[in-house]
């Protein structure tokens, strides 16, 4: 363990050299990711959307003694549409995000028992704003149709003599949809936002890759290139020592910046949370936290542990970078899988395959603690810490010396 000590703390020195580096690195997205969601809430306030509602229609209906006009149905669809933001004008005399078109005879066949009206939409290509202006339509129609389908039941039960219960008529099925956990008990809403949130927390460990691999590049090859990699190896420590200090000291700086990374891309996500007045740090617990700065540290220790291998025998920033660049793409894909698969529920083969990556277990380790399922999540955790032990070992087996001096760079 001493000597692990003392290469830790000749590497951290040796990092600490370029404190600006460093810091650019670990502080950049911390700054970067909340700048961008702030940023970004501010450019859509500038960017307000342009509905164009043209009305073609001049006839008039009536349901149950209720006069229908397209000019009321304009009239509410416009107030719906600049409740959200929306600028509603009814030429085209520049440009639009969407335009809704209302043909002659709209009042006439909404009214009518054995005909129907069609709306018209016609979305704007590249405009950003144009499917929140359709789905404010789509949403504002479908209440449209419910008031006048209540109107023609109550309409045509008052012709028959029957008393009608509309929803009976409208929603004969009613839905109740509840969430259970792992032992079927009941769970509340909250508890349920929970896994989605541990799903969000296992793809920000996407971020976390890729610092660790290029400082151990770094620490080995680049040694190597500054002439002192031959000064270190002739002293008396052990070579085992040798590599888990690199190791060690490297996920130090790995770990540093790959927190920040999670930790600003939470902060991208939590200010839009402030901004429409929902608190998801509070509902997130500490044992979720805890596992996801975790989960981090693990990840980062996965990616030298896999990198530390190609990197002692290659002796090539090249074959070096390149394999990096394999492992951060695989790392990429297993916390993008996770956000959306459950990992635990492909078939045996996807499942093995994925079982061998050591971020897999990293994911499922945050998914079962915020499950409430410790024993699962330790059973991934010992996975994930036996992968990394089993790699680094590995690297030990491999080092060699006169690969490493006498190897291209």
């Amino acid at each position: 363990m001493s000597a692990i000590r003392v290469i830790v703390w000749k590497e951290i020195k040796d990092m600490l050299r370029d404190v600006r580096t460093l810091a650019a690195i670990a502080l950049l997205p911390l700054f970067m990711l909340p700048l961008m969601s702030v940023t970004s809430l501010y450019a859509q306030g500038l960017q307000p959307g342009v509905v164009a509602i043209i009305n073609y229609d001049s006839s008039t209906g009536f349901v149950w003694g209720v006069n229908i006009t397209s000019a009321d149905f304009i009239r509410g669809m416009r107030e719906e549409l600049e409740r959200n933001g929306f600028s509603v004008v009814h030429n085209i005399t520049h440009y639009v995000d969407a335009m809704v078109i209302v043909r002659e005879g709209f009042a006439c066949n909404v009214s009518s028992f054995t005909e129907r009206s069609f709306l018209e939409v016609i979305k704007s290509l590249g405009s950003s704003k144009a499917d929140a202006a359709e789905n404010i339509i789509v949403n504002y129609v479908n209440k449209y149709n419910h008031m006048l389908a209540t109107l023609k039941v109550l309409e045509l039960g008052s012709a028959a003599g029957v008393n009608v219960s509309v929803d009976s008529v409208l929603n004969p099925v009613k839905t109740r949809v509840s969430v259970v956990g792992a032992g079927g008990a009941p769970v509340s809403y909250e508890e349920a936002l929970r896994v989605y949130i541990a799903r969000f927390l296992s793809f920000s460990l996407i971020f976390v890759t890729t610092p660790s691999t290029a400082y151990i590049t770094d620490s080995v090859i680049g040694e190597k290139e500054r002439k002192t990699l031959e000064a270190l190896l002739s002293t008396p420590i052990p070579r085992h020592a040798l590599i888990v200090g690199k190791v060690v000291s490297t996920s130090l700086i790995g770990l540093l910046t790959g927190f920040t990374n999670a930790l600003g891309l939470l902060l991208f996500a939590y200010i839009p949370s402030l901004f429409y007045g929902i608190n998801l740090f509070h509902l997130i617990p500490a044992s979720v936290m805890t596992a996801h700065f975790m989960a981090i540290y693990l990840s980062v220790l996965s990616s030298l542990a896999l990198v530390t291998p190609v990197v002692i025998r290659s002796g090539s920033y090249r074959a070096a970078q390149a394999f990096s660049m394999v492992i951060i793409s695989i790392a990429s894909i297993v916390f993008f899988i996770s956000l959306y698969v459950d990992i635990e529920q492909l078939s045996d083969v996807y499942k093995a395959t994925l079982y061998v990556l050591p971020y897999t277990h990293a994911s499922l380790f945050i998914k079962y603690t915020a499950l409430n399922m410790p024993q699962n999540a330790l059973l991934h955790l010992a996975i994930l810490i036996l992968v990394i032990s089993s790699l680094v070992y590995l690297s030990i087996r491999l080092f060699s010396e006169e690969r490493i001096i006498y190897g291209r760079t």
